[in-house]
């Protein structure tokens, strides 16, 4: 196993829905408590794709996308009934799901997804169950107060999951140089098709 990553560039990579009030709740409140948590437990800074920071706009955020996914070791996604409705969010857990099956050892899958159920959580496929999963619908309010005792209890929670992502930050597998051309694929495949939908330019024209 590859504890150090050379080859990645990031330690996570956040995968959530953009709807509604949530991209609020993910700045505001997720990704900083996040971040600080993770890097107690790296004892560095740490490393979180998080397209809202490092993302810019034009039509090139596909391959800035793509790049981010697959240069990063692990997948944190807050799921949601909306989360399962994104086209963009099931390529993104698809990919990771792939890159998992991939490196699967006898003993089973290795730790590239964690989840985070923010809403709802009652309808998710079987076919994901064997992934570890911190349920937080109490908290995950867009308009929590920083200092209230809910976002307390959001923080302990959240330091939790940082332990675990920790944990399988130290198991990753060795970074495929195919990685980041697979999710390239994928992912502009997916922008192309959108915008033909939307008969809008495509990154080509």
């Amino acid at each position: 196993m590859n504890d150090s990553g050379s080859s990645y560039k990031y330690d996570v990579f956040l995968s959530y829905r953009h709807a509604n009030a949530w991209p609020k709740f993910v700045g505001d409140i997720f990704v900083p408590m996040f971040q600080h948590w993770l890097a107690a437990e790296l004892g560095r800074s740490s490393k979180i794709f998080y397209d809202a920071e490092q993302i810019e706009t034009g039509q090139s955020w596909p391959y800035e996308l793509a790049t981010g996914i697959a240069l990063s070791k692990v997948m944190v996604c807050l799921w949601s009934n909306e989360y399962f409705s994104s086209p963009w969010c099931q390529a993104e857990l698809g990919h990771m799901l792939a890159r998992r099956e991939q490196t699967k050892q006898n003993s089973g899958p290795l730790p590239l997804i964690l989840a985070v159920v923010i809403h709802d959580g009652e309808n998710i496929s079987p076919y994901l169950d064997d992934i570890q999963r911190l349920p937080i619908q109490d908290y995950a309010n867009p308009w929590l107060a920083r200092d209230s005792p809910r976002a307390e209890e959001l923080s302990e929670h959240i330091r939790k999951l940082s332990a675990h992502v920790a944990h399988a930050l130290q198991r990753a597998p060795e970074c495929d140089p195919c990685w980041p051309s697979l999710a390239v694929e994928r992912f502009v495949r997916l922008f192309e098709y959108r915008a033909r939908q939307r008969d809008v330019p495509s990154l080509g024209g």
